[in-house]
């Protein structure tokens, strides 16, 4: 491209001598180093001084409104507004027909419908067109004077000359803009498919939580059965053993023996009943209380181990099938002020997680003639900080470094098969940074998996 530069720069010279050797090299200079609209300006300048026009200018062509827009226009030496014009009846059609067209004087004569260059009192016009890379006119560039030119082989060289550059430039801006289109499109494809995947991640996690929520309510339903169905028993002893009573009087048979021994059924029945039934009353009003805490997340303040407590006696059915004994050690009391709720869920998520993937498999074993149960550890102490710090960990198979690596991701999962959605983990992570302002971090034991988490809160002393 250099080379056939310089050759026609030689030509030019050859043809035209010194002078125009000067004014290809002034409007070399006037556009060296400039780009886009710098460089139209400075090349329209340039030209429009060299060639000593009345107007010149740069013209990108819309073949489809058969119209041209100017994207540089001077006159007098000076840049002006910019303006759109049709094609029609004007000589700028036969150059966007692909045609130097030079008219040297009375141009208004062969175009008197052409009513800018009427109103404009040109004489002559030089037009040349912008070709891009496929040959295909995008643009022409136009030179129009007041009074007849005679210069049109070097106008038209000179025009010839910078055309292939304008074209240039011209069609790099095409595809520069070309691109940011795309990629303005791409970019809002990819921030409406983003807000679909946040609408449907919210979605899994609220459906997450109501499974959750579900497995608590079966859980419960479960746990409640027992003290309800010794109580109705009891009931129904002590129903069979007072008709008994009433038959004895009807009967006038009552002995001092019998009396007695109604006396100690029912003492021993109503004991167990009245036991049944606060078993199971409390066992209610914990899942009504950590049911609406996770719904409605407001600040309480709680003893955090009593209320740990609460929230396990929740989740027995989670537990029982495993046989899994679960302890929790906290050696000072902690009174503070934060989200039962939150705390709520992050245990149901942890304890669901061993239950799942570290106990998966896995059975009370007999280890050294000793029998070797499921757990689960969690100790919670204060910091000198103010920070709670709990450490829950489990005796089960422990976490691969693929799992450790990944375990707080969304969607990550590795019971995919078992309809596992891998959010649980996910949850646990967003509430403790998000929520209780806090940290955790995965990692394994010399027994099982560790999941250690700090958390801020406004202590109650």
């Amino acid at each position: 491209m250099k080379n056939k530069r310089a050759y026609a720069i030689v030509k030019l010279w050859w043809h035209f001598g010194v002078s125009m050797l000067t004014h290809i090299q002034e409007v070399i200079e006037a556009v060296s180093n400039s780009y886009g609209n710098e460089f139209f300006t400075k090349v329209t300048l340039a030209l429009n001084k060299v060639i000593a026009a009345d107007y010149t200018f740069i013209a990108r062509l819309d073949s489809q409104a058969h119209s041209c827009k100017t994207a540089v226009f001077v006159a007098k030496s000076k840049v002006v507004d910019n303006f759109e014009y049709s094609l029609e009846n004007t000589p700028c059609a036969n150059v966007a027909d692909n045609s130097v067209c030079f008219y040297p004087k009375d141009i208004c004569k062969y175009y008197p419908k052409d009513q800018l260059l009427l109103d404009m009192k040109i004489q002559a016009y030089l037009g040349t067109p912008l070709l891009d890379s496929k040959q295909q006119v995008i643009g022409i560039i136009v030179a129009l004077f007041k009074t007849e030119h005679k210069k049109k082989k070097e106008t038209s060289a000179l025009f010839q000359l910078f055309s292939g550059r304008i074209a240039a430039e011209l069609e790099r801006l095409d595809y520069e803009q070309s691109l940011e289109n795309k990629i303005a499109t791409r970019t809002l494809e990819l921030s409406e498919t983003v807000k679909k995947l946040q609408v449907t991640q919210q979605q899994l996690v609220a459906s997450e939580k109501m499974s959750a929520l579900g497995n608590l309510v079966a859980g419960v339903t479960h746990e409640v059965n027992t003290p309800l169905g010794i109580a109705i028993t009891t009931h129904s002893i002590l129903a069979d053993e007072f008709n008994k009573l009433q038959d004895k009087l009807a009967t006038k048979s009552l002995t001092m023996k019998d009396m007695e021994h109604f006396r100690k059924t029912s003492a021993s029945a109503i004991a167990m009943q009245g036991d049944s039934l606060n078993r199971a009353k409390k066992l209610i009003e914990n899942f009504k209380k950590t049911a609406a805490d996770q719904q409605q997340l407001e600040i309480e303040t709680i003893d955090i181990n009593k209320y740990y407590q609460k929230v396990i006696s929740t989740l027995q059915s989670i537990l029982k099938p495993k046989k899994v004994s679960l302890t929790i050690e906290c050696q000072d009391k902690i009174i503070l002020a934060t989200y039962p709720g939150i705390h709520a869920q992050i245990l149901t998520n942890l304890i669901s997680n061993s239950v799942k993937h570290g106990f998966a498999n896995k059975h009370n074993v007999e280890v050294d003639n000793a029998f070797q149960e499921n757990k689960i550890t969690i100790e919670i102490k204060q910091l000198a900080t103010g920070e709670v710090d709990v450490i829950y960990s489990d005796n089960g198979r422990g976490l691969s470094k693929k799992v450790q690596q990944h375990i707080f991701e969304p969607f990550f999962t590795t019971a995919r098969k078992q309809g596992g959605v891998g959010l649980g983990m996910s949850i646990v992570f967003n509430l403790i940074n998000q929520k209780i302002h806090g940290s955790i971090e995965a990692k394994n034991t010399n027994s099982g998996a560790c999941f250690h988490y700090k958390f801020k809160a406004n202590t109650i002393n």
